[in-house]
């Protein structure tokens, strides 16, 4: 191996250089800072008392605002925006709080009727611009009554394969556990809006069931679903079935980021099907003449790595043999003639050692730095004989992810690796409670002291909960792990198996998941590229409609006209487009860019130009959600009281009401009736009968005059048409989302006193949904236009009906550098396994978890 030649040496700490610089570092610095001052790095970890809401219930939590080092975040972000989403992307709820010292303790009311279902609490600040950024937590919102069927299901064969019969098996339960034998179920197996099965079943005596299935030889590219319903259609579950034809993506992350000719390298991978569900995976690496290269297998779901060496002549595939993506072929990247090859070879507790490899074997000037956050916190000028290695001090580098990147002598990135640097910082909470069980409303008191890796009181931050065990998530997602891991990189834990769960330190599969990974919200091109002068405004992205004007060639085209039409109310707008091809028209209250036709010309007027329209922060946030939220609902699982959880607690499970069934069918089948009609008019024929009367539409039964006969309203994405039926005749079925149907006077009511024969609601897919109400709840205070927190009762409303589960909620429990604080909780009636949570940041930035847990007993 050839000598590695020094030239010269800095370190940055705290943005200091050490030694005289005249390499490409100092600007590279000053680089970082102009855009980190521009975008300023957030982060935000919200806390909540629990997973599982009913309607009516209060959702209390907690949101840690912190900048890139893991600090309370700036003054200059004074508000965080907090949303309730559901699980198609609409907003349902929407307060802003008054953030101080990069906190806010939060509480939104559910309301009573919003439906059951998967909801995702979403929070920001001012700072963030892409949805990806911010923080997401799932909770499920569900009335939980005593008399809902709960069904569990396995498939016989974990992945079934096309062609060949597999077996689900099916009990059948209601919520406290109890059998549900002799019951008469039906079922459909759906590959998207097709049918491919369906039939009828009964429970056994032991409310078991067998269905037999068998998959079609093709897919339409939407995932198996296996759907239960009862006879009448008021139950129904849908239950996922992984299949060999689900499609799969695979992206590889060779290490360093280059693949170079002759050179051996590990390439990281990631294995997820089309609907971000981690699997694991096996093939070969194939050259183009069809012979094997390298055996390739996931370590874990959706994590893997192998090492091909390729003298540049050849194109190698990865093919897919195991059952999962079964015969499906990925192309490798690849490999550059010239370039820089870079690993890393070691971490400790006192170097990072890297192998840089330069595909020429020439003497080259790079600069290597260490970042993190927004910061640069180690950097050396050096000169590679073609061949090196070269020893990071990890006493320079802050805990947590740290980017290695390489830079050529005219400051152009050449390599990049993402290494964690495990210095044990951290903050430890001990939580000591009185006793392991306590009688119901008995008190006890409750200790926690917070220390440093030193075992030394520090002062800090606290949320604390304590709530019923059933009610909370066993996977919850900590503060420590979130800001120390999960914030950095773009694909977290959370998103592979559960072999990593925990594992923040140097294991060799934590390396895996560094290879396979990219740094979160930092981007060395835009870095490099930014300039504040041409830089569109934050505000303008995040609200109303904007967008980049190119030419056929995709070059950004400056002073560009733009044109854009509503084509709704015809109302013509225009700007033009700055030297980055940017425009906007920051006032236009709307969240759907679709709405809007838009043109663009150069600046004489006599060339048309291309339009990629930006989503807005809002419509993003909803279209991330959206397919953020198909994996956790193919993933779903039922949760099953247990006997004696509902024997000692029945006042928690009410029985199902009566609910008045709607004049429609559902919603499913509807859209497979849209998805294949070419006649709207039709379709309503098929929801409820009926016959056409002076171009109205008359329900069958539903005539009331002779001479005036009246007609069924039509409304349209809330807008009343009257009931002439010309105002609908040119809408095709695919552009509609959905349609009620309904002679109920109730339904009808809302809209006229008038009509006594029916009102149909259609439901465009691209309409915009208003922005839900945001009527002060009576017992909420606002200064202005933020949301004053309402305070956590400390006493029941009734003791006689002492049925909370939540205990304890302190949202900011602050200690002081004894370390130490105190508190006492009084048991509910409620008789369960609770747990005592506590998550919390100390003064210098240490993040730190602990959870204990005590039974509340007769």
């Amino acid at each position: 191996m050839k000598t590695l030649s020094l030239v010269l040496f800095g370190v940055f700490a705290g943005l200091t250089l050490l030694a005289q610089n005249t390499g490409p570092v100092p600007k590279i610095n000053q680089q970082m800072t102009d855009f980190f001052s521009y975008y300023p790095k957030e982060k935000v970890f919200i806390m909540t008392g629990k997973n599982f809401y009913k309607p009516g219930e209060t959702i209390w939590f907690r949101a840690f605002v912190t900048d890139a080092n893991n600090l309370p975040a700036p003054d200059e972000s004074l508000e965080l925006v907090v949303k309730l989403y559901d699980k198609n992307g609409k907003q349902v709820l929407r307060k802003t709080f008054r953030l101080k010292n990069g906190s806010s303790p939060g509480d939104l009311l559910i309301p009573a009727d919003l439906p059951k279902g998967l909801y995702f609490l979403a929070a920001n600040t001012s700072a963030h611009i892409l949805p990806e950024e911010i923080s997401y937590t799932a909770l499920t919102i569900d009335p939980e009554y005593s008399n809902q069927w709960v069904a569990s299901v396995v498939a016989k064969d974990s992945i079934s394969v096309s062609g060949q019969k597999n077996e689900i098996y099916l009990i059948l339960q209601d919520v406290s556990g109890d059998i549900q034998k002799n019951t008469s179920l039906r079922y459909q197996l759906l590959n998207g809006n097709e049918i491919l099965e369906k039939g009828k079943l009964k429970t056994d005596e032991k409310g078991k069931a067998v269905i037999p299935v068998t998959l079609p030889a093709k897919t339409n590219g939407e995932p198996f679903i296996l759907e239960l319903s009862d006879a009448k259609g008021e139950w129904k579950k849908e239950v996922y079935l992984p299949s060999n034809l689900d499609p799969v993506e695979i992206k590889f992350f060779p290490e360093g980021g280059n693949l170079i000719t002759g050179t051996p390298a590990k390439i990281g991978f990631t294995a997820f099907n089309k609907w971000g569900i981690p699997v694991d995976i096996e093939g070969m690496v194939l050259d183009q003449n069809g012979k094997s290269v390298a055996l390739v297998k996931s370590f874990t779901k959706g994590l893997g790595l192998f090492s091909v060496i390729n003298d540049g002549k050849q194109k190698f595939k990865l093919v897919l043999s195991g059952k999962t993506g079964q015969n499906q072929s990925f192309e490798l990247p690849a490999p550059k003639p010239d370039g820089l090859a870079f690993s890393v070879v070691k971490t400790d507790a006192g170097f990072v050692s890297a192998n840089m490899v330069f595909a020429d074997n020439k003497k080259h000037s790079i600069a290597l730095t260490a970042t993190h956050g927004s910061n640069l916190y180690w950097a050396a000028d050096m000169e590679i004989d073609g061949v090196g290695r070269i020893k990071i001090p990890t006493e320079n580098l802050p805990q947590g992810i740290n980017l290695l990147s390489v830079f050529s002598a005219e400051g152009k990135l050449l390599a990049g690796r993402i290494v964690f640097t495990d210095k044990n910082q951290q903050l430890h909470i001990d939580v000591q409670a009185e006793k392991t069980s306590l009688k119901q409303n008995e008190s006890m008191t409750v200790k926690i002291r917070l220390t440093d890796e030193n075992d030394q009181p520090v002062a800090g931050n606290l949320a604390i909960s304590i709530t019923d065990k059933f009610l909370n998530s066993p996977v919850k997602t900590q503060i420590d792990e979130y800001l120390i891991i999960g914030s950095e990189v773009e694909t977290p834990f959370s998103l592979i198996s559960g072999a990593l769960k925990g594992k923040i330190g140097n294991s060799a599969l934590l390396d895996v998941f560094l290879i396979a990974n990219h740094p979160k919200g930092f981007n060395w091109e835009k870095i490099q590229t930014f300039k504040s002068g041409n830089t569109p405004d934050i505000n303008m992205v995040n609200n109303g409609i904007s967008g980049i004007v190119t030419d056929k060639n995709g070059n950004k085209i400056n002073k560009a006209k733009v044109s854009l039409v509503n084509n709704k109310s015809m109302q013509i707008f225009t700007t033009t487009s700055n030297a980055d091809g940017f425009f906007a028209f920051p006032n236009l209250n709307t969240a759907n860019a679709e709405d809007f036709s838009a043109k663009a010309t150069d600046p004489e007027g006599k060339r048309e130009l291309n339009i990629d329209f930006i989503k807005n922060f809002e419509s993003g946030i909803s279209a991330y959600i959206a397919n953020y939220a198909l994996k956790y609902s193919l993933l779903n699982q039922n949760r099953i009281s247990g006997e004696s959880y509902f024997k000692n607690n029945q006042d928690l499970f009410p029985r199902i009401p009566r609910i008045f069934k709607p004049n429609t069918t559902a919603l499913d089948n509807q859209r497979r009736l849209l998805s294949s009609s070419t006649s709207l008019m039709d379709v309503i024929k098929t929801i409820k009968p009926y016959k056409l009367m002076n171009n109205q539409i008359v329900f069958i039964g539903s005539e009331n005059s002779l001479n005036y006969q009246g007609g069924a309203l039509v409304v349209l994405d809330g807008q009343q048409l009257g009931t002439d039926i010309s105002s609908i005749q040119n809408i095709s079925p695919t552009e509609v989302d959905h349609i009620n149907v309904s002679t109920n006077p109730m339904d009808i009511q809302r809209y006229t006193g008038l009509n006594s024969v029916g009102v149909i609601e259609i439901y465009l897919k691209r309409a915009s949904f208003p922005d839900p109400e945001t009527k002060n709840e009576p017992t909420s205070q606002y200064d202005g236009s933020y949301r004053v927190p309402n305070v956590f009762p400390t006493e029941p409303d009734n003791p006689k009906r002492d049925y909370r589960t939540i205990l304890v909620w302190i949202p900011e429990q602050k200690v002081d550098e004894t370390g130490s604080v105190e508190f006492t909780l009084t048991a509910s009636k409620v008789l369960s396994d609770f747990v005592i949570e506590v998550q919390g940041i100390s003064v210098n930035g240490r993040a730190g978890s602990s959870t204990t847990y005590f039974s509340v007993i007769k």
